[in-house]
């Protein structure tokens, strides 16, 4: 792990255990919505910044930008009681677009197995217990587009995982990438249950709160460490080196 990518552990690791204690102590205040979108700005300022050896870090900056975007009106945005609410379709689209440019970079090496279909249990563990809860609550327009939100934050978490099995990324950016795919999996499900579910609603739940920035931020901040990594790709010949090796015979 290089200095950059201490740094970015050492930066927003801390900062999302702040933004939690800032959302259950001060909740309602506005300051604290600033200090979530300023977060996010910082995060992408510091992706942008670092020197990217690999085509895959490029699009992952892209995707970055895109939660900026989408933040801009689910977070900031909510800090003006007029408009909030009524921009939140356009937040959702932007981190539609963040996950379709995540999927690109993911995607690598892409192949379908028991193996694959085995890590997709994970995904529908969690996801389809949620689809079912939130069935009742949402019609029109806005199941048509949630169900296709869904299907793409799910196969975005999909082939994260599956990234440990295809050997395209090194095995520690592998794990890292899984890890990230799948606290957004879990992010976006308390995003949906704050949103759609009556019993959480047009309220403040403290620990959703606590589930939903607990893993957003860790996410992306696994994702701006990948972008960092200097070694982002399975070492083929070191493989090859590897298996040599054990072929031989003991002296």
């Amino acid at each position: 792990m290089n200095n950059t990518q201490k740094k970015l552990l050492y930066t927003f690791l801390p900062m999302t255990v702040i933004i939690i204690l800032l959302d259950i102590l001060s909740h309602g205040d506005i300051k604290v919505g600033y200090v979530k979108y300023a977060t996010i700005i910082t995060l992408f300022l510091a992706t942008l910044v670092v020197r990217k050896r690999y085509q895959e870090q490029k699009i992952m900056n892209i995707a970055v930008f895109f939660i900026i975007v989408g933040d801009f009106f689910l977070v900031f945005c909510d800090t003006f009681p007029e408009i909030s609410g009524k921009v939140h379709i356009f937040g959702i689209f932007g981190f539609l677009v963040a996950y379709l440019f995540l999927i690109l970079a993911f995607h690598k090496n892409f192949r379908v197995g028991w193996k694959e279909l085995f890590a997709g249990i994970p995904v529908l563990a969690i996801f389809i217990p949620n689809y079912f809860i939130l069935f009742p609550y949402v019609s029109g327009l806005m199941f048509y587009g949630g169900t296709l939100f869904s299907v793409i934050l799910c196969y975005m978490a999909w082939v994260s995982i599956c990234t440990m099995l295809r050997c395209y990324y090194s095995p520690r950016i592998s794990r890292c990438i899984a890890l990230a795919g799948y606290l957004m999996l879990i992010c976006d499900i308390g995003v949906s249950q704050s949103l759609f579910n009556p019993a959480f609603a047009n309220q403040f739940n403290p620990w959703l709160a606590c589930l939903i920035w607990g893993s957003y931020v860790p996410a992306w901040t696994l994702i701006a460490v990948t972008i960092a990594e200097d070694n982002l790709l399975y070492d083929t010949n070191k493989l090859l080196f590897q298996r040599v090796y054990c072929l031989k015979e003991p002296d």
